[in-house]
C-alpha cells in the first residue's frame, strides 16, 4: 500500500470559484445512468415516525416544526454538504457554495410540508410515480415532513413522519441513515441564533468511497491503465409514465407469542447452526422463494446483494459510525443457492444446509481484498449492466424467478440514537424504514432490527406485482422466521415451510 493522489479529486472551478466538482466513479456512473434511463432505479428513500414528549412545557406547532427542521437541514448541510450536492449530466458530482440567503432559499425549496393521511409511505409512493432526481432546479435531497391531518391542527404535535429521498450517486442506505440521524439531532437542538462561515463547509466535501479505501500498489496499476471514457451502444429511455414502486413491511416484535426476546434467541439458535443471523433470515427468504415459484428449469437460487465498505474497506476516520454518507456499496454480490440442495433435503437439514452455504458464501466475500478497486475496475461492464436493467424493466412477463434483491441492514443502533433531546424537546425515533425504487420484476428485499423487533421490507414494482401478492410472500418469509424463533437452539423438527400458525 502507498499513499497516493485522490483518483476523483474534488477541484475548484477557476472561472467559477464558488464552485467544486469532482468525476463519477464508476459505481456512481452506473447508478446515474440508471437514474437516466431506468427513471430512478434502485433510488433509495428513507421514511421515518417520530414522536414527541410533551412532558416540558413547550409549543410545538406545524409553524414551529416546520422552521426548525429547515433549520436541522441546514445544520445537515454545513456538516455534510452531501445533501446539497447535485449530479450533473450524468458524469460529475458538482456543489456551489451559497451565501446566508442562497442557503436559506435552498432549505425553503428542499424542505417541503406534506398534510395528508398515510404518512410518509403514501408521500413515498406518490413519489415513485411523479419524481426522478434530480429536480428541474438541479436538486438532488428533498426532505418531507409528513403530517396526519389530526396532527396538523394541533399546537402540540405529538407525532410526525420525515422522508428523506436522495439521488443513489450521492448516497446509499447507511449513508441516509446517518444524515437522517443528524436531522434528528438538529431538530431536538435547533437554535436559529447559530450562524455559520458559508464557503468553509467545502472542507467537509467527502472524499469518493475509491479515494476512501484502501487499495495496492497492482490494483493501483490497473486503475491507471484503465480506459476513463467507456463508449455505450444507444440506450433507449422507457416511457415516462412510471407505474411506481409500493412497500410492504412486517415487524416481528421482541416479546412474540408470549416470549421475549425473539431475536436473541434467533441469534442464539443460528451461533448453535455455526452461521450469523443474517445467513439465517437469508435463508427463510430462500426457501420461500423456492416454495413460492416451484422452479422446474432454475438450476440456483440467486440472492443480489451489496456489501458496504464501511465494515472494513475504508480508511480511518471514514469507516468510524456515522463518518462516511456517500456511496459506499462495493461489488454487487450474487450469493447463489443450488436448487438440488433445496429439491432434496427438507425440514432441519435443509434450512440449515441452506444457511450454512449462504454463510461460505458471504465469509469469502468478507475476506476479499481492494473490493473498492474491483468495483471501480468494473467501467468497462457499464454498457451490460444498463442493457440487464432495461430488459427487466421492459420485461411483460410478472412471474417471479428465483432471483431477489436482499439487504440485510445492520442494526438500527449502528446509525441512529434513537431518542434526541435538549432540555425543551425530546423527540423518539418510533420506527424506520429504507426503500429503493423498483421498476423491475426482481423484488427488493430488505430486514433490519430496531428495539429489539425484527423488521422485514418488500419494495415492489406496481408494473409486475399487486401489492396483496407480495404481502402474501412476505408473511411467508416471516413466518418461516418466527416458526424458527419458537424452536429451541438445537435445531428444528419438521418441515419448518409448513409450520405457517406460528
Amino acid at each position: 500500500m502507498c499513499s497516493r493522489p485522490a483518483l476523483h479529486p474534488w477541484t475548484k472551478s477557476e472561472a467559477r470559484p464558488e464552485f467544486y466538482s469532482r468525476t463519477l466513479t464508476t459505481p456512481e456512473f452506473v447508478l446515474a445512468m440508471l437514474n437516466e434511463y431506468v427513471l430512478g432505479q434502485s433510488c433509495p428513500s428513507l421514511g421515518v415516525t417520530v414522536s414527541v414528549d410533551h412532558s416540558v412545557p413547550s409549543t410545538l406547532d406545524i409553524k414551529t416544526l416546520s422552521s426548525r427542521l429547515r433549520q436541522a437541514f441546514i445544520a445537515t448541510r454545513w456538516t455534510h454538504p452531501t445533501v446539497a450536492t447535485q449530479v450533473k449530466d450524468s458524469k460529475e458530482l458538482v456543489y456551489r457554495v451559497h451565501d446566508t440567503d442562497g442557503v436559506v432559499t435552498w432549505a425553503k425549496r428542499t424542505v417541503q410540508y406534506v398534510e395528508a393521511p398515510g404518512g410518509w409511505l403514501a408521500k413515498y409512493e406518490q413519489l415513485s410515480h411523479e419524481a426522478v432526481l434530480p429536480t428541474a432546479m438541479g436538486d438532488c435531497a428533498l426532505l418531507y415532513l409528513v403530517v396526519s391531518p389530526e396532527q396538523a391542527s394541533k399546537s402540540q404535535i405529538s407525532e410526525f413522519d420525515l422522508l428523506l429521498h436522495v439521488h443513489h450517486s450521492l448516497v446509499d442506505g447507511a449513508g441516509l441513515k446517518s444524515i437522517m440521524d443528524y436531522i434528528l439531532t438538529g431538530l431536538a437542538t435547533s437554535d436559529p441564533s447559530i450562524t455559520f462561515s458559508w464557503g468553509e463547509e467545502v472542507d467537509k466535501l467527502q472524499p469518493a468511497a475509491l479515494d476512501a479505501a484502501p487499495i495496492s500498489d497492482k490494483s493501483l496499476k490497473s486503475l491507471a491503465q484503465m480506459p476513463k471514457e467507456i463508449a455505450l451502444p444507444p440506450l433507449v429511455k422507457p416511457g415516462e409514465a412510471r407505474p411506481g414502486t409500493g412497500v410492504v413491511t412486517h415487524t416481528v416484535p421482541n416479546a412474540h407469542n408470549g416470549k421475549t426476546d425473539f431475536l436473541s434467541h434467533l441469534r442464539a439458535l443460528a451461533r448453535a447452526n455455526n452461521v450469523r443471523l443474517a445467513a439465517t433470515i437469508q435463508a427463510a427468504l430462500v426457501i420461500t422463494l423456492y416454495e413460492e415459484v416451484k422452479p422446474t428449469e432454475d438450476k440456483v437460487a440467486t440472492v443480489i446483494s451489496g456489501f458496504d465498505l464501511r465494515a472494513k474497506d475504508l480508511n480511518k476516520p471514514w469507516g468510524e459510525r456515522n463518518r462516511f454518507v456517500g456511496f459506499a456499496v462495493g461489488l454487487l454480490e450474487i450469493i447463489r443457492t443450488p436448487v438440488s440442495l433445496l429439491e432434496d433435503l427438507e425440514g432441519e437439514e435443509r434450512f440449515w444446509s441452506v444457511a450454512q452455504q449462504i454463510q461460505n458464501e458471504w465469509s469469502a466475500v468478507a475476506e476479499r481484498q481492494d473490493v473498492a478497486a474491483l468495483g471501480e475496475l468494473r467501467r468497462p461492464a457499464t454498457a451490460f449492466v444498463l442493457q440487464m436493467a432495461l430488459a427487466g424493466v421492459n420485461k411483460s412477463s410478472s412471474k417471479l424467478d428465483m432471483s431477489v434483491n436482499y439487504v440485510s441492514d445492520p442494526p438500527g443502533g449502528n446509525h441512529f440514537n434513537g431518542v434526541y433531546q435538549d432540555k425543551q424537546s425530546r423527540f423518539k425515533l418510533d420506527r424506520y424504514q429504507l426503500v429503493t425504487d423498483e421498476s423491475s420484476p426482481r423484488l427488493s428485499c430488505r430486514s433490519h432490527s430496531w428495539n429489539g423487533d425484527l423488521v422485514l421490507g418488500i419494495s415492489f414494482s406496481y408494473k409486475h406485482h399487486t401489492r396483496d401478492s407480495v404481502q402474501v410472500f412476505l408473511d411467508k418469509w416471516a413466518r418461516l422466521l418466527e416458526s424458527l424463533g419458537q424452536s429451541d437452539t438445537t435445531g428444528i423438527s419438521g418441515d419448518v415451510t409448513d409450520r405457517s400458525n406460528s
